[in-house]
Order: C-alpha cells, then sequence, then structure tokens
C-alpha cells in the first residue's frame, strides 16, 4: 500500500494535519509506505515504479487535486489488466475536499475526513475533458468530482494563483480563502455566449454565467447541486446557470449553500453521457480543481473503471 501525501495541500496545513493522523491511519488499515513529492513529475515516477511492482492500493493524502493527480497517473500507466484490481482510498487534508463529500460520521479521524474502506469499494466512473490547446493540439484531462466553466473554474484559477492577500487568507482559513475566492469572481465575471451540443445532436445557446459537469454535486467547498451523488452511474448531470441580474444570482448563491439549485430562474440541468461546449472566445475549464484554457471542450464518461473506497 502507497499513500502519496502533498504536505503543501491546504494552503500549507497538510503536513501538521498528516502528522495528527497517520499513527491512527496504520492502525486502522495497517502499514503502508509514504511518498511525499513537492512536483507532479515526482508523482508519476513513484506511482509508475510502484504499478510496476504490482502495487494495488493507494492513498492520495491531500486536497481534490491529489486525488485527482493520483487518479490520473494510475489511469496513464495502468496495465489493462491490473487495472481492474487497483483500489483509490484518500484523506481529505486538502482546503475543500469535495472528494470526500457527503461525508459520514464514521468517515473521518479528529475531523479528517477519509475513505479507507478497501474492503469497500465502488467502481467508480472517471470523466474525460477533451479540449485544444492553444497550439490546436488535441489533449485530456480526467476527473472524478466535478468540472466547470464560467465563475466556479474562474475562482479556481484566482484561487491556485498568487494572490499575497488571498495567500494570507488560505493560511488563516482555507475556507475562508476558497469563500472570497468565489465571491470576487462572481462580482467581476463577465458571463460568456457559448454553445451546448448533448448526444442527442440537441444544441443549447445560452450566455453562460456558470456551468457544472458534475459527478459529486459538491463543489467550492461550500456549494452543492441538487443532483444525487452517482459514482457509477455511467453519466453525469450539468447544470446551467444563465446570466441574471445581481439580486437573483445572489439569491442563488444562498441557495447553492443549501444544496437547491433546480427551478430557479436561470436555472437548467439535463443527465448526460456526453456534451461539448463551444465559445468563439477562450474560456476556462476547470476539473477538481484544476484549470485548462480553450475554445472547445468536450466531456464524456469512462464507466465504473477504477476502484474507488468508501
Amino acid at each position: 500500500m502507497l499513500a502519496i501525501v502533498n504536505t503543501s495541500a491546504g494552503a500549507g496545513k497538510a503536513a501538521s494535519r498528516w502528522e495528527r493522523v497517520e499513527p491512527t491511519l496504520r492502525e486502522l488499515v495497517g502499514p503502508f509506505t509514504v511518498a511525499m513529492p513537492t512536483e507532479p513529475s515526482a508523482v508519476r515516477k513513484i506511482v509508475t515504479d510502484a504499478l510496476d511492482r504490482g502495487e494495488t492500493k493507494f492513498i492520495a493524502a491531500g486536497g481534490d487535486g491529489t486525488v485527482n493527480l493520483l487518479m490520473s497517473t494510475i489511469m496513464e500507466h495502468a496495465t489493462s489488466a491490473a487495472l481492474p484490481t487497483i483500489k483509490l482510498g484518500a484523506v481529505g487534508i486538502g482546503s475543500s475536499n469535495d472528494f470526500h463529500k457527503p461525508r459520514s460520521k464514521t468517515g473521518q479521524i479528529g475531523g479528517v475526513p477519509i475513505k479507507l474502506d478497501f474492503g469497500s469499494t465502488v467502481r467508480h466512473d472517471v470523466c474525460l475533458t477533451t479540449y485544444t490547446d492553444g497550439v490546436d493540439e488535441q489533449r485530456q484531462r480526467r476527473w472524478l468530482i466535478n468540472a466547470s466553466i464560467g465563475t466556479t473554474a474562474e475562482a479556481n484559477r484566482y484561487f491556485n494563483g498568487d494572490d499575497r492577500g488571498l495567500e494570507i487568507m488560505k493560511r488563516i482559513s482555507p475556507w475562508r480563502g476558497l469563500v472570497y475566492a468565489a465571491l470576487r469572481t462572481v462580482l467581476g465575471y463577465r458571463a460568456r455566449d457559448m454553445r451546448l451540443t448533448f448526444e442527442d445532436g440537441a444544441t443549447v445557446r445560452a450566455r453562460v454565467k456558470n456551468l457544472g459537469i458534475v459527478k459529486n454535486p459538491h463543489f467550492t467547498g461550500a456549494l452543492c447541486y441538487d443532483s444525487p451523488y452517482e459514482p457509477d452511474s455511467g453519466d453525469f448531470f450539468v447544470h446551467l446557470l444563465r446570466d441574471i441580474p445581481w439580486p437573483r444570482l445572489a439569491l442563488m448563491l444562498l441557495r447553492l449553500l443549501r444544496g437547491r439549485f433546480s427551478g430557479q430562474d436561470g436555472a437548467e440541468t439535463w443527465r448526460s453521457r456526453r456534451v461539448r461546449v463551444e465559445a468563439d472566445q477562450p474560456f476556462a475549464v476547470e476539473g477538481d480543481g484544476e484549470v485548462i484554457t480553450t475554445r472547445d471542450a468536450y466531456f464524456s464518461v469512462l464507466p465504473r473503471v477504477l476502484q474507488v473506497c468508501t
């Protein structure tokens, strides 16, 4: 069993959180090897070496980005014969830890959420974002939790940036940093004209304030759509928020804090397996907290391909 620990997660608080819970984790799941790489390239080297040795149990200790990096590396480098045997667990020592939601009272140690029951797993869908980069090359990103376009994507870009004031706020309270980044982006973001094309050929044109393509309805640490969490359904939910006046947008944010979205002005939801989003100008696309820029993003699902601990 191999644990990849991102000590820089949670605005630098992950290291102390890990030290606090590690002894209890060893009692819970048994012996495991710990690696604390500081660069994504080092994670890939460590994980590929472990796969070559036949390792099948992995733990992502960090935030949602750490889970994504470990999952993506496994998906890229595990052989077709080995992939069905691999199990992914996680310890939430990051900022938002949306991967661990909805949380249960038993799924945590000292307030740190965990998914480490290697005897109880779900064959989780893995979603793909296929996009064209700035030099017209086609690329792919994988995600487990959710993807977004609009305010959520821009908020994630800002949260992961180098704003000094935000860095201070994140060190004091990562959750408050997330809320501040979201509110700042909502106030400044201008909606974009976009085209959504679904698998049946239906096209929706909209001036988009926010678009969520989600497996897990939780996002940005505190907000939540009202679609169910269905990790192995083979599809995802598409939540569109059109451009609406500021007072109604503020009301929508309050509703999302309570897990309410459908039926509100400017809100539309579809269940789908594939959707393409296009615009005349480049836009940010976020997946599990990681952000890219493109004019054309195609979202799809690989059903039930990876065992994830409950």
